[in-house]
């Protein structure tokens, strides 16, 4: 079972869209399907700090911290 599956997301802290965990290059980050909003990449360096990078890039979507590049931001 992928790991992503047992974490939490809220709706997007922006639009109110859905978010979806995303994996890449040795770190996970979340993002907005509606809006593109993002957060920052959370790295881990072995399998054992993965779903730990994962929960901890889902905790930063679920308070707030999203990057979103629209005009006026």
């Amino acid at each position: 079972m992928d790991i992503t599956e047992e974490i939490e997301l809220h709706d997007c802290p922006i639009c109110a869209g859905a978010g979806l965990i995303e994996e890449e290059d040795h770190g996970y980050y979340v993002t907005c399907l509606d809006c593109g909003s993002y957060t920052g990449t959370v790295g881990y360096k072995d399998e054992d700090g993965r779903k730990q990078a994962a929960e901890r890039a889902a905790m930063l979507w679920n308070t707030g911290k999203v990057i979103n590049s629209a005009p006026g931001e």
